[in-house]
Parts: C-alpha cells; structure tokens; sequence
C-alpha cells in the first residue's frame, strides 16, 4: 500500500489520477523550491540540464535536489499539481535517469532517488491529462466548472461588470482638494 499520503493507481485503473490541488498554504513551500533552484551552486546546475548541456557532476546534484522536492509533492506537503505544472519532471528523470541507475547499481541503494522516478512518472501522466496551457483552449481541470457552466470562472480574467463608483447622496462624486472634474 502506498500509505495516506501517496495516491497512486495501479496499471489496470482507468480512473484520474489525484493530483492535489494548490492552496495557499503551499505557496511558501514552492518560493522556497524557487529560491534553490535560483541561487548558486543549483542555478548554474538547473540551467544546464535546460540547455541539456549538464556536467558530469550536475546529474546527482540535481536529481537528489529533484528526490527532496519529489517527496514533498508525494506527501502532499506541496501539490503535486504546483510542482509539474511549473516542472518538467519527467523530462528532468529522462536526462538523469542514467546515472542515477548507475550510482544505484555501484551503491547497492535501490532507494536511491525512487521518490523522483515516481514523481516523473505521474509528471508524464500529468503532462498528458494537462497539456500546455497554450493548447488547452478552455479545457477546464477536473472540478473547475459545474457542467454546462460557460464562460470564465468568477474572478478570472475576462469580461468584467462596469463598476459603477456609489455617489453620495447629492449626487456628485467627492472630488480632491485641487483638482477639478476630469
């Protein structure tokens, strides 16, 4: 069993996979991811591995960096939704999946970053459910809007109601010392 906290569906289950929902609370969690992957030694690592242009130590760097981050979002101390819509996981696991295998099979640790595989693996699903934002054409996520329910969700960017300023009961709007009708 995978335990409370970890929600995973076995290969013959059909239904969607739970990726949490970002709150809030999980924001201070995810600037702090942030101000690791930004700040020296992890940022010339991290920009590396976009250019795919890593060095030879960069690829256990990142990937236990990539395992820490991996069991918080599969523990639900951060959405998983947060972390692999601002991450490209599986993408990550890819480029260093093999020398991670490696430094499993000379260390004899089969644990060895297993939260970050994991997580790449339900990143991939993810990417598949949730393709990029720019192709998704009002493709709503599971729970977003009722059926039938059109136009952009409340407070969402979009058309706005004309607010009306209230006038007081003279019936002019108080106007600054000094400044005279626009």
């Amino acid at each position: 069993m995978a335990g409370p906290g970890i929600r995973l569906t076995g290969p013959s289950s059909s239904s969607a996979v739970d990726f949490g929902r970002s709150t809030q609370d999980h924001v201070p969690g995810f600037v702090a991811i942030m101000r690791i992957l930004h700040s020296e030694p992890t940022a010339s690592a991290f920009a590396r591995l976009l250019r795919k242009e890593l060095l030879a130590d960069d690829y256990i760097h990142l990937a236990h960096l990539f395992e820490e981050v991996s069991v918080l979002a599969l523990h639900r101390h951060i959405a998983e939704e947060l972390i692999f819509d601002a991450f490209a996981f599986d993408m990550y696991w890819d480029e260093l999946r093999e020398d991670v295998l490696e430094v499993r099979r000379l260390a004899g640790n089969e644990k060895l970053c297993e939260n970050f595989e994991i997580a790449a693996e339900r990143a991939r699903r993810y990417r598949d459910d949730f393709p990029p934002k720019l192709r998704w054409q009002r493709r709503g996520r599971p729970g977003d809007e009722p059926p039938g329910r059109q136009g952009p969700p409340p407070g969402g960017l979009g058309p706005q109601p004309e607010h009306q300023p209230s006038r007081p009961s003279g019936g002019t709007i108080a106007q600054a010392p000094g400044r005279g009708p626009d």
